[in-house]
């Protein structure tokens, strides 16, 4: 039983009625056989108990309310959640069971396929370095065995393994490339202490690499946009994670110039070596056009050379006298029981328009729209 079932977090009215201009906009700007949108939440941060200024039960009725007034309406082709579900400071079987509740709640039968990511928070890491001894508190396989098993139990959901959290959707010429950027190795020492904190060491591996590098390989005549819980590059064009977020990022740049060379990163830690070759000489009329994430708490976007990023905001309620807060947050003025409560977003890629819209909810920028481009017919 969920250490939560005692309080209600179902869908609220009022929330469905404050969303109503949300859903109108969307229907504007979507065309179902034409446009390709993806709804999405990001950073719930779910725990137990109430609280009316930041994280708690709210973090699941956000997702619940995504599902059924975002996720759920017509122009909507797919839905995902890109990270940390959960906040990861409680008790193993609390956080299991909120990464249950989590996955119960987007697995409603929309007819549509969803994502969920593994945010740096889902490891339960947070719990694990408050403790006296700082023994590991979930196994190597728990997000996998009840998220990623999820994930990929979906037929529509295209992938070549289920190892390192990777995917991808195609819907017309646009694929959403779905990655794991807590690809961090999970290794004990003899006092059953991790050799790394997902937490605080987000990255990507060389057999993610790969497998990413692969799907590319057969993405002719594809818009791409790629999609993870934290970003790649920061605004200053320097690594975003701590491992390999500039690497995956030349590798990207490598496919837009149609390019073939050689991964070799040099890393100081065997873990995060990344060796391998690549040739995208041969694709044809396809280019990575967008990244979008989470994880920084913040709305923000910015190019690198052709490829946009893209930060979304956390749906976690995030008051403005908390010392995690960011001033992002801080200046809405975050509050229960007000639209400020949450935040969320729906993406429309447009190829008559040549355009990428960002449509938002809650404490989130309404609408911004980009120049994006689709591939020649």
């Amino acid at each position: 039983m969920s250490p939560t079932s005692d309080l209600d977090t179902s869908p609220r009215p009022w929330v469905a009625s404050a969303l109503a201009p949300f859903q109108q906009q969307l229907v504007q700007l979507t065309r179902p056989g034409e446009t390709a949108s993806l709804a999405i939440i990001t950073d719930t941060h779910y725990k137990a108990g109430f609280d009316p200024t930041f994280y708690g039960i709210n973090g699941l009725q956000h997702t619940k309310e995504f599902v059924a007034d975002v996720a759920s309406q017509p122009g909507v082709d797919a839905y995902a959640h890109l990270g940390d579900l959960i906040d990861g400071s409680e008790p193993a079987p609390v956080s299991i069971a909120h990464l249950q509740d989590c996955v119960a709640a987007f697995q409603q039968p929309l007819n549509k396929p969803f994502y969920i990511a593994k945010g740096n928070h889902d490891d339960n890491d947070k719990f694990d370095e408050h403790q006296t001894v700082r023994r590991a508190s979930f196994t190597a396989n728990t997000f996998n065995d009840i998220v990623l098993a999820a994930d990929y139990k979906q037929p529509a959901l295209q992938r070549f393994s289920q190892k390192y959290g990777v995917a991808w959707l195609d819907v017309g010429p646009v694929r959403f490339l779905f990655i794991n950027t807590s690809d961090v190795p999970y290794e004990l020492n003899r006092f059953g202490i991790k050799k790394y904190d997902v937490k605080l060491n987000l990255a990507v591996r060389t057999g993610q690499v790969a497998e990413i590098a692969q799907i590319l390989q057969m993405s002719d005549n594809k818009s791409i946009i790629v999609c993870g819980h934290g970003n790649l590059l920061k605004a200053n064009h320097k690594d975003g994670l701590h491992y390999n977020g500039r690497t995956l990022h030349e590798l990207f740049r490598a496919f837009n110039l149609h390019a073939r060379g050689q991964v070799n990163n040099h890393a100081k830690k065997a873990d995060f070596q990344i060796d391998m070759p690549f040739d995208f000489t041969h694709i044809r009329n396809a280019r990575i056009t967008a990244y979008v994430c989470g994880h920084r708490h913040i709305e923000q976007t910015f190019l690198d050379h052709d490829i946009r990023y893209l930060l979304l905001n956390c749906s976690a309620l995030m008051g403005k006298g908390h010392q995690l807060t960011t001033g992002y947050n801080a200046r809405w003025d975050r509050r229960y029981g007000e639209t400020t409560e949450y935040a969320g977003y729906t993406l429309v890629a447009d190829p008559a328009q040549g355009r990428l819209a960002v449509l938002g909810y809650g404490a989130a920028t309404p609408l911004r729209e980009f120049s994006m481009w689709f591939p020649k017919k």
